[in-house]
């Protein structure tokens, strides 16, 4: 009984991590859409560390997000394939991996907005420090940016996943204090 049992959670886990990895490759697709520049011509042909700092603050930015949005609780009501009299975990597993994307989804996009807003507000280009001057300070304040708002929608995300929670009439801890 504990072997399947076992192989059932190390498949989930499993799944969990290509999900994670591949919301990682779309981070990356998606932080080569919103820069001007040639990523792999940046990083790999001209070694440019200011490049590499803020695709680094990006990554950690997705990591962070994909946190939030797989350590939470699902409302698994919204979801018509799962049957309230009997769940299976496979239905529940869907559940989860469709809010994760769903989470992800939004965070990535808040990113790409947030650069664009970042590059709005700089009083320098942007794109110019970290290509042409390849200034790392600028690289680590774009990176920077990224883990930041990262933190802000993970802190958004866990806020959903608690007022849903309180909506429900469950208790919910926020930081030691407790909502009842």
């Amino acid at each position: 009984m504990i072997i399947p049992e076992f192989i059932s959670i190390f498949v989930e886990i499993l799944l969990y991590f290509v999900v994670s990895l591949f919301c990682l490759f779309i981070g990356r697709k998606v932080y080569d859409w919103i820069t001007p520049y040639d990523l792999n011509y940046q990083t790999a042909e001209v070694d440019n560390p200011a490049v590499g700092i803020s695709q680094a603050g990006f990554y950690l930015a997705i990591g962070i997000i994909v946190h939030a949005s797989v350590s939470g609780q699902v409302n698994y009501e919204l979801f018509t394939f799962i049957d309230p009299e009997n769940p299976t975990r496979l239905m529940i597993l869907g559940a989860e991996l469709i809010t994760t994307g769903i989470y992800v989804g939004l965070g990535l996009i808040c990113l790409s907005y947030g650069r664009r807003v970042l590059d709005w507000l700089t009083p320098f280009d942007l794109n110019k420090e970290i290509v042409v001057d390849r200034n790392n300070a600028v690289g680590l304040v774009e990176g920077g940016f990224y883990v930041s708002m990262a933190v802000i929608i993970h802190g958004i995300i866990c806020l959903l996943y608690t007022s849903d929670a309180a909506d429900e009439g469950l208790g919910v801890d926020l930081g030691g204090r407790r909502i009842i």
